[in-house]
């Protein structure tokens, strides 16, 4: 459990070096300013096959010299944002993972004692790579909650998982049934999203969804005051003794 009471330890799964931004930045910035301890594990860099502007924009670029550029603006995202990162780097386009992989992320799993967890959805048919690090990212989680696999360190308690939404979530099947909303630290995410250089076309994409994502949570819940929010697919029902 986090050692801030009430304060849940908050992991996110990103495949590419930017992910994390785009789709639940102001979640990771609310969970940082109430106190929270999040860490974002970037599964690969992205330097392949999400760095577009860099290889069109860079004569004669070099993978190593992608890597570097990503590098930098996952890290100061993540610190705008308020988070911990780390990279493992797995490569991506394809990202094809295997058991080594599996166990590294148990580990991390077992180490950092998450009890919310975000990650991509289980479908994108328009960049496979975001659904093998849910895959992924789920065999792990089975594997960490087992005592048999890496019995020398702690197992890992229950956790709440929620995936968040894809680029686009026409051709994905995703239907939210959760937003969080980040109005008040809109201006946090729309700072972090202005680092990168390799996907300036997010910016406007994911601004214009949080205010579609906001006028969605104003009219479901009735408060008027949303004007932002980030959506998100549960993985497990909810359960307890009242509806909440």
């Amino acid at each position: 459990m986090s050692e801030n009471k009430g304060n849940p330890n908050v992991l996110v799964i990103s495949a590419h070096a930017l992910d994390f931004v785009w789709r639940c930045g102001g979640t990771i910035a609310k969970y940082s300013n109430a106190g929270s301890n999040v860490r974002i594990i970037n599964l690969t860099l992205g330097e392949r096959g999400e760095s577009g502007d860099l290889w069109n924009g860079i004569e004669n670029a070099t993978e190593e010299q992608v890597k570097e550029i990503r590098t930098d603006e996952a890290n100061k995202a993540s610190e705008i944002l308020g988070a911990e990162l780390k990279i493992m780097d797995m490569g991506d386009h394809p990202l094809i993972t295997d058991k080594e992989n599996i166990i590294d992320l148990v580990k991390e799993l077992r180490e950092f004692q998450p009890e919310i967890i975000l990650t991509h959805f289980t479908g994108d048919p328009l960049n496979p790579d975001h659904p093998e690090a849910a895959k992924l990212f789920y065999k792990a989680l089975r594997a960490a909650q087992v005592p048999g696999v890496e019995p020398d360190t702690k197992i890992l308690g229950p956790v709440k998982t929620f995936m968040f939404e894809p680029d686009q979530p026409e051709f994905c099947g995703f239907n939210p049934d959760a937003f969080i909303d980040i109005t008040d630290v809109m201006e946090i995410k729309e700072k972090a999203m202005t680092v990168s250089e390799s996907q300036k076309y997010m910016f406007d994409n994911y601004s214009r969804r949080a205010a579609y994502r906001g006028y969605i949570a104003s009219r479901v819940s009735g408060n008027k005051e949303i004007k932002n929010a980030e959506a998100f697919k549960r993985f497990a029902p909810y359960t307890g003794q009242f509806f909440s």
